[in-house]
Parts: C-alpha cells; structure tokens; sequence
C-alpha cells in the first residue's frame, strides 16, 4: 500500500493537481479570451445585423422620397385626388422603415456615443414617414373631393363653402400630424450625420417642410375663406383699388372703392365709386393721434385717397369704414386692397380682358396701360379714374365667374400674398388671428411678436400727382452688429426717377401735378416714413444726392405705437438719385433685425433681414 506523501511534499506524475480547484493565471486568460471572443462574435453579429437593416432603411427612404416628393406636387397643385394611388407605396416604405428601426438591436445601439446619433436620425426619419403614411394622407385622401384647387374656383358666380368646410377637418388631421413629423426632424442636428445618411436625411426632411407648408396654408385657408364667404350669414366688403403711380405707405393710393357682397359662397358688386367723388369732411372722420397729424396731416382721415397713408391696414380699414358709411350711410363687415400688380396676376390665369375702350388687357401690358398710358388718353383725372375702376371691376367679375385652372389660380394668389400686396382686415376677431398667421393682415404698428425686430421704410407721394410709375428704389440692409442690447443694421435707401428728361411737357398735367403742390412738374417729392423696431432706435440719418457727400438730415423723431420714427422729404428730377441712410436697433434681447417696405412696381413688402450668427 502506498505510503501518502507528507505534507509539502511533491506529488507524483499522474497525481490529481489542484489547478481545478484553483484558476490560475493561465485558466483565467483562456477564460478572457474565451468571454473576449463571444463578445466579438456578439458584436460582429450585431454590426451585420443592423448593416442589414441599415440598407433595407436606405431602400425604404428612397422609395418614400420618391413617393414624398409626388405627394408634395400633388398638394401643391390641388391634385389631392392624385394622394390615392401613392398612399399605399409610402405606407409599404414607412413599414420597412419602421421595421428596420424598430427591433430590439437597433433601438439598444441608439444609446452607444456616436453611432447612437446616426441611428436615432434614423429612426426620427421613420418616424416621421409613418406620420405621414399613416396620420397625414389617408384622410386627405377621403376628402380628396373638396380639397381640390378647382373648389375654390366659382361654379355660376357662387364657390361651394359646404364642400370646403366639409373637407376642413381632414386637412387639420394632417397638417397637425405633418407639423410634429417636421418638428421632429428639425431638432436633429443634421451636421452631426455621416453624408451617407445627411444624403437621405435632408431631402425627406425638406420634402416634408414643403408639404407642411401647404398643409398649414389649406388649414388656414379652409377655417376662414367659408367664413369670409358669408358661409355664417351675409357679410360684406369694401375693395381698396390702390394705385401705385401715386404711392402711399400700404401701396398706393385709393384710385377706386367697390362694395363686395357674400352670402353662403356667391359674391355680388354692390355700389362702386371713383375715391375722389367720396364726401369730404371738413374735420377729421375720426380723431387722429399727436404722431398721426405730425406725420401725414389730416388727410387720411379725411379723404378716402390717402386712408393708405399709414402702413398700419387696421387703421386703414378703420378709416376707410368710417368715410365709406359718412357717405353711404353703410357699414361694411371688411375692408380689402388689391393693385395693379395683382390685376395683372390674375389676367395670367383667368386671360385677356377688354377694357371699356376696346383696349385688350393682358398680363403683360397691364401696368403700362393701367398707369401710364391711360393718362396720356384720358388726361381728365375722373375719366381716368372711372377707367381704372372699370377695368379693376371687369377683372374681378372675370375671377368670380370662373372657368379658369384652380391651381394657377391658387398659385398666382400666393405670389400676391407672399409679396404683401393683398391685405384683409374683418371685424370678427377670430378670423383675424387666422388671417394673419396666413400673412394677409398688415398691421405694422399692432401689437405682433416680431414688432421689436421689425423696422419699416414707407414712402407716401407728395407730388399729388402720378409719377411714382417711373420712381425705382431699392433696400439693403447690412453692417449688422449683435448683442445683449440687442441687433443693429444700417439700411440704405436708393431712390431714382427714371422720367423722360422733358416729363415736364411730355407728360400730362394729371401726371405731373402741374406745380399744384409746389412740386415743379416732372420732379418727384417723397415723403420718407423711417420706423425702428417697437422699443428700438432710430438713428442719424443722411442724405446723398447723385453720388455726392451725405447731409445729415436730422430726423425730428415722433413716437408712435412704441415705435421712434421720422419723416425725411425728398424731390429728384428726370434722371436723379437719392440715398437715404439710417441705422435702426431693435429691442434688446432681440437677435434679427428685418425691414418691412411700401410694395411698389419693383418689390414687395417684405424687405431684408439680418440674422445674428447662431
């Protein structure tokens, strides 16, 4: 029998060793490696499996970019109908793209540094397409009959109001769910993404921007052209017919007024007048504040002509109401304007008119006919009138009858608000707030959010005459500077007569004013409004005449609304430049600085804006 061995003594060759009771160093790194080469697997696994998933996302966003891009040029047109045949295909692609981000892999990665940002845009982008799919167009889809443009388009005189309203809760549906997919991907940090995916990322996002737009603009246009149709019972306007060859600070002077009927969608003239042959008080129609008389007289409270005086269109509207019913002894539930350049909009869409002399107006000869050659014509100022308000009126019944393609129609109205050249006022105050989101309501000196960055450069004749047709301007806005204190910018105001150098006697009287003001004939006067941002300033302004050395012009500064402003008068002869420079601060606290400006000839109302950095 073999004797143990004692204790510390070695074992023999084939003796149980204790390494398996003990790990050593040894076991413990097979172990490692062993644990080490699992967790490679795992990881080479899991970087294949969401590859995977990755191209089958990349598939499933090109084919809903595809679809997206299709969805949104059928929206804008007004081929809603069009949405049916593409809803299914944007539903298969956000279905793959919602499984490819969806699983459990997928989801856990999202919180590893770095590669989580990739996939959570991911994911975002799926996210949002499945809004669309699924939240935004099949209702469109179902009211597809009354979101066509054509809708809007006048069968025998009278627009469907019913079919618009019935189809209004869809399109909230999905320009609410629209909004919070764009939300979504807008709080993405795009720069952040590797170009494969910002590749992808961007255009189904800026798609999705565009689309929303245009649900948001039907949304608006769906809780409020019902109403303003008399779809609540009779409502009635007054139209602003403005003439741009004589400018005021909304755009130009009250040529003509035309009353404008609607009761449930069918619209009717009522009486229409040249401005001129409206009564005149001898006081003011309304009481005008300090500012206003220290600004711009007693005239727009006292002659329907100069009510555009002010860039303020809810004290226009009021105005306007109140000689409108000294006269009448009619009140109006609204108050609109529309120029020239509208006029000619419109003619690109509902054709050609004949004007009451047999003239063919068209898109393109309708501002030289409307505001210069009628003069040389009818060189009496209530022929002349008359003539503008007839053509005025001949256009607007033409765009009442319909018969004409809805989208161009829905397209020309959005260039024509887009440039500031229509604006609405209406007692109803609900209707007012929509109006305004939908950038039709133009009061300048009322109480808006952006009223501290906002400054404004108007420009109201003093010639009395209509040379304004051949004064050109143009508005830079530059030199920002950014702080606690707020934004400033210096805007540069140029302004140039292009009159024939013999304007004095080539022109007609009714052009030129004849030297009835002081002016000398075929010189154009200008009286220059300059506004700084409400709780901002206005600084030293100068004046440069063809070039030469700035003259510092003051101004005398009147508040107004919260607002600094001053008026600087200038008068340029045939050929003549004028540049006005000021420096204008917004409040403190603000961090943009933007201009608003008289729509003419040569621009709309919207101006420059500066942004600071950031």
């Amino acid at each position: 029998m073999p004797t143990p061995a004692a204790v510390g003594e070695p074992q023999a060759a084939g003796d149980v060793s204790d390494e398996s009771a003990t790990p050593g160093p040894r076991r413990r790194g097979r172990l490692v490696l062993r644990v080490a080469g699992v967790v490679l697997l795992l990881l080479v696994v899991a970087v294949g499996w969401l590859v995977w998933r990755g191209v089958q996302l990349a598939g499933a966003l090109q084919d809903a970019e595809d679809d997206m891009g299709t969805a949104r040029a059928a929206v804008d047109s007004g081929d809603v109908a069009a949405l049916g045949a593409l809803v299914p295909g944007l539903q298969d692609a956000a279905g793959r793209a919602s499984s490819a981000t969806g699983d459990p892999v997928w989801r856990a990665a999202e919180h590893v540094p770095y590669l989580g940002r990739q996939l959570r845009a991911a994911s975002a982008v799926s996210d949002a397409l499945d809004d669309i799919a699924t939240g935004a167009l099949p209702p469109l889809v179902d009211a597809a009959a009354g979101l066509s443009a054509d809708a809007l388009v006048p069968r025998d005189g009278q627009i469907d109001v019913a079919a618009l309203r019935g189809a209004a809760p869809a399109v909230a549906q999905a320009n609410a769910s629209t909004a919070q997919a764009v939300a979504a991907l807008d709080a993405v940090d795009v720069d952040g993404l590797v170009p494969a995916l910002a590749e992808r990322f961007v255009p189904v996002r800026d798609e999705l921007a565009v689309l929303a737009a245009r649900l948001d603009e039907a949304d608006t246009a769906l809780a409020t052209v019902p109403a303003l149709l008399g779809a609540d019972g009779p409502r009635s306007y007054l139209v602003l017919v403005l003439n741009p060859a004589e400018l005021r600070s909304a755009g130009g002077i009250v040529g003509s007024v035309l009353e404008l009927h609607a009761t449930d969608g069918r619209l009717e003239f009522g009486e229409q007048r040249p401005s001129r042959s409206l009564a005149r008080p001898d006081g003011t129609v309304l009481p005008l504040t300090v500012a206003e008389r220290a600004l711009l007289g007693d005239a727009p409270a006292r002659f329907m002509q100069s009510v555009t005086a002010t860039p303020d269109f809810a004290r226009t509207a009021e105005l306007a109401r109140a000689l409108w019913s000294l006269d009448t002894g009619r009140d109006v539930d609204g108050v609109l304007t529309v120029d020239p350049v509208v006029l000619a909009s419109l003619l690109t869409v509902i054709g050609p008119t004949t004007t009451p002399d047999g003239t063919v107006l068209d898109a393109d000869n309708a501002l030289p006919t409307l505001l210069s050659d009628v003069y040389r014509q009818l060189p009496d100022g209530d022929d002349s009138d008359a003539y503008f308000a007839a053509v005025a009126q001949a256009v607007t019944s033409a765009t009442l009858a319909g018969g004409y393609d809805g989208a161009a129609m829905v397209d020309a109205l959005r260039g024509a608000v887009d440039d500031g050249r229509v604006a609405v006022w209406t007692s109803d105050e609900t209707l007012m707030a929509a109006l305004r989101d939908a950038g039709l309501v133009h009061d300048f000196l009322g109480d808006d959010p952006a009223a501290s960055r906002t400054a404004g450069v108007f420009l109201n004749d003093r010639t009395v005459s209509k040379m304004d047709y051949y004064l050109r301007t143009d508005l830079v806005a530059d030199d920002l500077t950014c702080g606690t204190d707020g934004a400033s910018a210096q805007l540069t105001l140029t302004m140039t007569s292009t009159a024939p150098a013999d304007a004095a006697t080539s022109l007609p009287v009714y052009v030129t004013g004849g030297g009835v003001n002081g002016v000398p004939a075929g010189r154009i006067a200008t009286q220059v409004l300059l506004y700084a941002p409400r709780d901002g300033t206005l600084g030293e302004v100068t004046v440069s005449i063809d070039g030469a050395e700035p003259v510092v012009v003051g101004p005398q500064v009147q508040v107004q609304d919260g607002r600094e402003v001053g008026a600087v008068d200038l008068t340029l002869a045939p050929g003549q430049s004028a540049t006005v420079q000021v420096r204008m601060s917004s409040a403190a606290g603000q961090d943009a600085i933007g201009v608003e400006r008289t729509p003419g000839l040569d621009a709309g109302r919207q101006g420059p804006e500066l942004r600071c950095a950031g």
